[in-house]
């Protein structure tokens, strides 16, 4: 019988001891699986909230904008929302040299993980608690891209939690792109300092090159600047970026990727590193098309094309030798007082901008470079007439017409407009042609008035004037004379629909691509083609500023154009616009602070820019074309005082271009204004035959003498003139008093068309009868007759052959209206009406 606590107990309690290990190693082990099976069923959990980032990989933040001009060369880098320069590589392009390189110094085992490096971080962890501190880092290249992406380029969070969320979505990441999409990714997105992001910036910017084109020992610099960017700055800390270099050279050599010989050659290559200063041609347009990224698309619109460029329209040799130009006018300028200028180059095919020089140095304090100068508003001076004529000749005036540029008041009272010419002279009679192209102020003003301010305002709008936004009764009748203040790009745009025939297109500073680039623009019709025909015809016959401007002026270029000055109130703004057939040009001269020049005009001021500036910019032209459609106009022999068809009379005739369609009946009656005449001798007689007997001139049909007899708005100038003055082919130039028998007075009378003989009107509100008077002149009359209407013995106003219409207010009784001459030495039948208001 066994005892207890015998020799058998004591057998089983060392079996049992004996085997208990084996049962706590499986039960460890039991355990261990379960916790690594949880471990990783969490893992997944955890993964599958975690997401990953690759639809971040389209956010710009990284990438700056490359403004180039027409041609690729480059005018301005703009950083990027995050203020970084970086532009995108495929990885091919990146070369091997630096992908291998950084692959060393960043993620040796990137082509064997799944995005967490298992191996990297054991050792790290390893080396951590060794040294009782942060001295490794585990991070893997697909790790590090997802903090870029996740923080835009900034530095995530530190934290344990924050490391196991970027670990899970890395994993996520290479679920989702292969290894070579990732590493293009993060190397395009690598911070290389200063600013520099990518190995395309920053291979540009530290050494001139492309990546592909960098060698062993510029990759290996480059490759090891991420780690710490600020503190290798291998512009200011080259040693320490070398150190760190020689290291990388050493672990290439050591993996075989570079043998002895290439080693030593990387090893002892002086690297040389400057920091590029990024371009800033063109500044003022540049800017211009940085902003409109900005903004609301304008001007073509500036969004990047592919791989952040965007295409302008700027020819940069062009530019550069515009801007040249324009600093050597304003050295010759300075002393009298002129130190800024502004000039424009457009293409008149499509509206394209050439050359853009917002001033005469960006950089320059003293005379407000910054301030561009080509949107800047200005009064243009006498750069709108062309407007004011084409308008006139829409309506029916003929550029060969006489227009009358004596003194001349309009309005009444104190508020009357008395303009002056420039060089306070009147020339008399002048044809329209001629008024324009020599820039007479009083013949613009008089066919302003005819047009009316509302007309002319909303011709300049349509042509593209937006920075007139006063009524017209803010500018009056001056408007025609640049009373108005304009930017020199609208002229550019009013003047280039002038040399596209009529039709307005925008400028342009940007294509979306090289092919868009050139192509014709339509336009919209603005201006009357053969209108247009007419303007540009005066403004390039150099005969037709001969009598006013003297030939003075710097135009004679070896091809046709078109070419208008002005000159704005106390010298404080000369300009001069043109046009070829193909490239328009606006210049302005003066001051950025409005300070007024000494005398600086836009003939002496800005014609001589403008020349220089045309002659560069046509070079690019091999055959100029012309400058209008020949088709538009007729080719006719005319009287050059009249401007009407010679008559029998006419000691000569001269051949100028006229717009059939535009012009009316009255425009094909022969001259009358030259007259046959002989001398008679003066009769001692008293009384109202005194003023006739005292004419030295009587008109006959066989008189062996030539004269002219102006019309009657002409008279008071005449009378301060030497008596008999004689026009440059020997004709005396007389008043009709001057002369007898010359006048029409047997076959032409004034009539009154409305209202009828003995009408009844009858009164409305206010107690009086609104009504009009329209005359009409019967038989051959002087030529642009001035009459006046009088009711009841009293003038009310005065109107010229063409419009002869009177708005009345008239009170009950009877009345009696009378059209008559204003120049009472006109004879003229009379016309008379009675009428009743009731």
């Amino acid at each position: 019988m066994r005892r207890p606590g015998g020799r058998g107990a004591h057998r089983d309690r060392v079996r049992a001891r004996r085997r208990a290990p084996g049962r706590r190693w499986l039960g460890r082990a039991t355990a261990a699986a379960c916790a690594c099976a949880l471990a990783l069923l969490g893992w997944r959990v955890y993964r599958s909230h975690a997401g990953e980032p690759s639809s971040r990989l389209a956010e710009r933040w990284h990438e700056s904008t490359r403004i180039v001009d027409r041609h690729g060369a480059p005018l301005r880098e703009v950083r990027s929302s995050a203020g970084l320069r970086g532009r995108e590589l495929d990885l091919d392009a990146m070369g091997e040299r630096l992908v291998t390189a950084t692959l060393f110094a960043e993620d040796r085992r990137f082509y064997e993980h799944g995005g967490v490096d298992v191996v990297a971080v054991v050792r790290a962890v390893g080396q951590n608690l060794e040294s009782g501190r942060v001295v490794s880092g585990a991070s893997t290249i697909t790790q590090q891209l997802v903090k870029l992406l996740d923080g835009a380029g900034e530095g995530g969070e530190r934290t344990l939690a924050g490391k196991l969320f970027e670990a899970a979505r890395a994993a996520n990441l290479e679920d989702v792109l292969d290894k070579s999409a990732i590493l293009e990714a993060y190397l395009n997105r690598l911070p290389y300092g200063r600013g520099l992001v990518g190995p395309a910036a920053a291979s540009q910017a530290y050494f001139g090159r492309e990546p592909r084109d960098l060698s062993w020992a510029q990759a290996a610099l480059l490759a090891v600047l991420p780690r710490a960017p600020g503190y290798l700055d291998p512009v200011r800390h080259l040693e320490r970026a070398q150190l760190r270099q020689g290291w990388l050279l050493a672990a290439l050599r050591e993996a075989g990727v570079l043998d002895a010989a290439g080693f030593e050659r990387a090893r002892t290559e002086p690297v040389e590193v400057a920091f590029d200063v990024p371009p800033f041609e063109a500044p003022h347009f540049a800017l211009r098309v940085e902003a409109m990224g900005r903004g609301p698309a304008a001007l073509g619109g500036a969004a990047p094309g592919p791989e952040g460029v965007v295409r302008t329209t700027l020819d940069l040799e062009l530019q550069r030798a515009v801007e040249g130009l324009v600093r050597a006018e304003t050295l010759r300028l300075r002393p009298r007082g002129a130190a800024d200028a502004a000039a424009l180059v457009v293409d008149n095919a499509t509206g394209e901008v050439l050359a853009y020089v917002g001033s005469a140095g960006f950089g320059r304090a003293d005379i407000d470079g910054s301030v561009d100068m080509v949107r800047a508003r200005r009064q243009p001076g006498s750069t709108l007439k062309p407007f004011v004529y084409a308008l006139a000749f829409e309506r029916g005036v003929s550029p060969v017409a006489m227009l009358a540029d004596v003194p001349s008041r309009f309005g009444e009272g104190p508020g009357a407009y008395a303009p002056e010419n420039f060089d306070g002279t009147f020339l008399g009679p002048v044809s329209a042609r001629e008024a324009l192209a020599g820039s007479l102020n009083v013949p613009a003003v008089r066919l302003a008035a005819e047009l009316g301010t509302e007309a002319l305002l909303e011709r300049l709008h349509a042509l593209g004037f937006a920075s007139l936004d006063r009524p017209a009764a803010h500018y009056g009748l001056a408007l025609a004379l640049g009373s108005g203040e304009v930017a020199l790009e609208e002229l550019a745009v009013a003047y280039l629909t002038l040399a596209r025939g009529g039709t307005r297109v925008p400028l342009r500073l940007v294509g979306a691509s090289p092919g868009e680039l050139g192509q014709p623009e339509a336009g919209v019709a603005v201006v009357d083609p053969a209108a247009a025909a007419l303007v540009t015809d005066a403004l390039a016959d150099p005969a037709a500023r001969l009598r006013v401007l003297g030939g003075r002026g710097p135009f004679e270029l070896a091809f046709p154009v078109a070419v208008k000055t002005g000159t704005s109130s106390g010298y404080r703004d000369a300009w001069t616009v043109g046009y070829t057939h193909e490239r328009t040009v606006a210049v302005w001269v003066g001051n950025a602070d409005r300070a007024a020049s000494a005398g600086v005009t836009g003939a002496d001021g800005a014609g001589p820019l403008f020349a220089d500036v045309m002659r560069r910019a046509m070079r690019a032209v091999p055959l100029p074309g012309p400058l209008y459609d020949r088709s538009l106009v007729e080719l006719r022999a005319v009287c050059p005082l009249s401007g009407r068809p010679r008559g029998e009379a006419c000691p000569e005739a001269v051949t100028r271009a006229v717009a059939p369609r535009l012009l009316g009946a009255a425009a094909e009656e022969p001259c009358r204004l030259h007259r046959h005449a002989e001398r008679i001798a003066p009769t001692p007689v008293s009384g109202a035959r005194a003023i006739a007997a005292a004419a030295p001139y009587r008109c006959a049909r066989d008189g062996r003498e030539t004269i002219a007899i102006l019309p009657g708005e002409l008279a008071p100038w005449l009378a301060t003139r030497p008596f008999g003055q004689r026009d440059p082919t020997g004709v005396p130039w007389l008043a009709a008093a001057d002369a007898l028998d010359c006048s029409a007075s047997e076959r032409a009378s004034a009539r009154l068309r409305v209202p009828a003989e003995g009408a009844v009107l009858y009164v409305g509100e206010g107690g009086v009868a609104q009504a009009e008077a329209e005359a009409e002149i019967e038989g051959d009359a002087p030529h642009r007759l001035e009459l006046e209407l009088v009711v009841d013995r009293r003038p009310v106003g005065t109107r010229r052959a063409g419009s002869l219409v009177w708005s009345l207010a008239l009170e009950r009784g009877e009345h009696e209206l009378e059209v008559r001459p204003v120049d009472p030495r006109v004879p003229l039948g009379l016309g008379r009406r009675r009428v009743s208001v009731r």
